[in-house]
């Protein structure tokens, strides 16, 4: 488990920061949708990170400086080939992301007064990030669910879904790093009750 994460609100309550990650297509932000609707706000990663990059960002200067494009399907090709690549991106983007994040989370804290604040990211357990958060929630979907997602959703060809699903971590390494794992091998409904049941143990929620 990570070191909690703790910050005072205007309220005088305390909120927990915790990690939601999973490999991609296994449903991690359909989790973190669910957590947001049940008032849990959640910070994503992912939206941070299209910030940076994009016209005006951050970051702009130095993934156009290094790549030639900060267009998102293409950085997407290009990083998925070259783990040089990638590995030079998440060097660029990866400091303004734990800098904004943190402000983000922050923010929501002290905005929303909710005891938790869910920070969505794909990297957490690759970056060691996990360690410095409340928890870690782990979303788990089978690699031939996980495959399919990505063929029908993205239109990836087979090698490309393949190519993808396996340069990331494996879900063992994800497990270990995990607080909690929440399975995802049925329905929306079932996932979205085990979100529920989830922030209901914890005392995210009181119904």
């Amino acid at each position: 488990m990570g070191r909690s994460q703790k910050t005072e609100n205007l309220t005088g309550t305390r909120a927990e920061f915790w990690g939601l990650t999973g490999g991609i297509a296994s449903g991690k932000s359909t989790a973190a949708k669910f957590f947001s609707e049940l008032g849990v706000p959640v910070v994503d990663a992912d939206e941070i990170s299209r910030a940076l990059s994009g016209l005006g960002g951050a970051a702009h200067a130095e993934v156009i400086k290094r790549f030639g494009t900060a267009d998102r399907e293409k950085l997407r090709e290009i990083v998925f080939k070259d783990p040089t690549s990638r590995s030079d991106l998440e060097k660029i983007l990866h400091p303004h992301i734990i800098r904004e994040s943190q402000i983000a989370m922050e923010a929501l804290a002290l905005k929303t007064g909710c005891p938790a604040v869910i920070y969505e990211a794909t990297l957490l357990v690759e970056t060691g990030r996990y360690k410095s958060l409340a928890g870690l929630i782990v979303i788990e979907s089978p690699r031939e669910t996980r495959k399919k997602r990505l063929i029908s959703r993205n239109g990836f060809s087979d090698a490309m879904a393949e190519q993808i699903l396996n340069s990331q971590i494996s879900d063992e390494k994800r497990r270990k790093a995990a607080t909690t794992v929440i399975q995802n091998a049925g329905s929306l409904d079932d996932l979205r009750a085990k979100v529920h049941e989830f922030s209901l143990a914890r005392g995210w929620i009181v119904s």
